[in-house]
C-alpha cells in the first residue's frame, strides 16, 4: 500500500508505517557546493521535508489526514492544501496536456529503461533526461513510502508552479519502489535552445530516526500549532 492518498478499508490489516530519514543534496552542473539540502523525516505515515541552511519553507505531508501543510520559518505563517486538491490539479494538468497533444512533452508517456550500469535506469521525454541509480532498502515499506512522498511533492510543485514537469519523476519513483529501492543519485539533464543544464540529487537513507530527528519533528509540530494561518495564495513563494 502506498500511503499517498489511498485509504484502507476498516477490515484491512493495520499498516505500521516505517520511521526513517533521507538526506538529499541538490547540485547544479559541476558544482561541489549543494544548491540546496533537505532532510526528509518519515514517521507514522507523516513526512517532514525540512530544509537545511537558509531556505525557509518546511513541508509536512500528512496524506492519512488528507492534507499538506506549509510552514514559513521567517514570516511564521502556515497554510495547507488538501491532498484531494493536489490530485485534482495533477489530473487536470494531465487531461489538458493530453487534449492539447503535449503528453510526450510533459512526460506523461515516459517509460523507464535500463541504463548501461547495474541498478541504473533512464527516463527520457521531450528535451529532458533522467538517469538514476538505486539503493536497496531492507523494508519494502520504506521504498513505498519514499515513492509516495515523491508523488505528493511533485503534485505540490504543480500547485506552487515550480520545478520541471513531474510525471516522469513519479514514474521513476514508482519503478524504484517496485524494486524495493530508493534512488541513490538522480541526474536530470534539461536541454533548451542548444544549451544543457544538469542537476544532480544525491540521496542518503538511514533506516531509523535519531533523538535529534524526533526533536525536529516536535519543533515542526510546534510551528503548526503556533504559526498564523494564511491562504494558499498568500503563502510566500520563498
Amino acid at each position: 500500500m502506498f500511503a499517498g492518498g489511498k485509504f484502507v478499508r476498516a477490515d484491512a490489516p493495520v499498516v505500521v508505517f516505517p520511521s526513517f530519514r533521507v538526506e538529499i543534496d541538490l547540485f547544479e552542473g559541476e558544482s561541489k557546493v549543494p544548491q540546496s539540502q533537505h532532510l526528509i523525516l518519515f514517521d507514522a505515515g507523516v513526512v517532514y521535508d525540512l530544509p537545511v541552511g537558509k531556505d525557509s519553507i518546511i513541508s509536512v505531508f500528512d496524506a492519512l489526514r488528507g492534507r499538506v501543510i506549509l510552514l514559513h520559518k521567517t514570516t511564521r505563517v502556515r497554510t495547507s492544501i488538501s491532498t484531494d486538491t493536489l490530485v485534482k490539479m495533477a489530473a487536470e494538468t494531465r487531461a489538458e496536456a493530453s487534449k492539447e497533444g503535449r503528453g510526450d512533452k510533459l512526460g506523461l508517456n515516459a517509460k523507464v529503461a535500463a541504463g548501461e550500469d547495474p541498478d541504473t535506469y533512464v527516463v527520457e521525454f521531450n528535451d529532458n533526461r533522467y538517469e538514476a541509480t538505486g539503493q536497496a532498502v531492507k523494508d519494502p515499506l520504506i521504498a513505498a513510502e519514499f515513492a509516495s512522498f515523491t508523488a505528493w511533492a511533485s503534485r505540490l510543485n504543480i500547485a506552487r508552479h515550480v520545478g520541471s514537469p513531474p510525471f516522469a519523476r513519479i514514474t521513476l519513483a514508482d519503478h524504484f519502489a517496485s524494486e524495493n529501492a530508493i534512488p541513490r543519485q538522480v541526474v536530470l539533464e534539461v536541454r533548451r535552445n542548444f544549451k544543457t543544464r544538469t542537476f544532480r540529487a544525491d540521496h542518503l537513507v538511514i533506516e531509523r530516526l535519531s533523538e535529534l530527528d524526533r526533536q525536529k519533528i516536535a519543533e515542526a509540530g510546534g510551528m503548526v500549532a503556533s504559526f498564523e494561518e494564511v491562504s494558499f495564495a498568500e503563502f510566500p513563494a520563498e
